[in-house]
């Protein structure tokens, strides 16, 4: 560093930068961190592979779904089950929108024939009351006036009604077919206005000759439709039909 011109005035800039050197020659620098620099590279490096991989991470779970759902030819998806029939619809169909209808009568399950005493009172609800005996079927109503102490009584031998045929009976909402003939009855339905009815089939212990029915409906009026009445034994087979 040369010296000053003692015969030059020295200026302010001059006079700072040789303070300036003079400082900084006494100072040492500190060593260069190389271990921290690599350290912090291989961190951010690490980070954009993570970035980079995550997507194609999701893009390989959602190419894993697509295959694993069964496709049909051309790419249509697979049609789900029919819930009516459980079966599956072909690669074109169009489930029907319509609602779901109600199981038809012949889906559930018939009631039981029910046995009974000869002279045994059978309470069928709503203050009804059967008697089954080995000539004829009476029925009161224990809730007219007085209880009911008049039985309305109908022969099942008298010769009226043909063997191997039903008729039916109302009072009311409720209606009594009445089955004479060798078979065992064992189903009984009754069609009124469009309403199908199952009865609930009493015979007696043995081989009665007959078995009656109740069922509750609307009821059955002089001016209305003809009910419609069929009598089938347990396999279905049809025993007799009314008209």
């Amino acid at each position: 560093m040369n010296a000053p011109d003692p015969g030059r005035p020295e200026d302010d800039a001059a006079s700072l930068r040789r303070a300036l050197r003079a400082t900084a020659g006494e100072l040492a620098p500190p060593p260069y961190p190389a271990e921290r620099v690599r350290r912090l590279g291989r961190r951010r490096v690490r980070t954009r592979r993570a970035l980079v991989a995550v997507p194609a991470a999701v893009a390989a779970v959602l190419a894993a779904v697509a295959i694993a759902v069964p496709q049909w030819p051309g790419g249509e998806e697979l049609p789900a089950a029919d819930s009516a029939g459980g079966e599956a619809l072909g690669p074109r169909a169009t489930p029907s929108l319509a609602p779901a209808q109600p199981a038809a009568p012949s889906a559930r399950p018939w009631p039981s024939v029910r046995t009974v005493g000869a002279g045994e009172p059978v309470e069928i609800g709503r203050g009804q009351v059967l008697t089954l005996g080995a000539d004829q079927v009476c029925h009161r109503d224990t809730t007219e006036p007085g209880g009911g102490v008049e039985d309305t009584c109908k022969s099942v031998s008298d010769g009226n009604q043909a063997a191997g045929s039903v008729s039916i009976q109302s009072s009311g909402a409720l209606l009594r077919p009445l089955y004479i003939g060798p078979g065992r009855a064992a189903r009984m339905t009754v069609e009124v206005d469009g309403e199908v009815l199952r009865a609930q089939v009493l015979t007696l212990e043995g081989n009665p000759g007959y078995a009656v029915g109740y069922a509750w409906g609307s009821g059955v009026s002089f001016d209305g439709p003809t009910p419609k009445v069929r009598v089938s034994d347990a396999e279905g087979k049809l025993l007799a039909e009314f008209p």
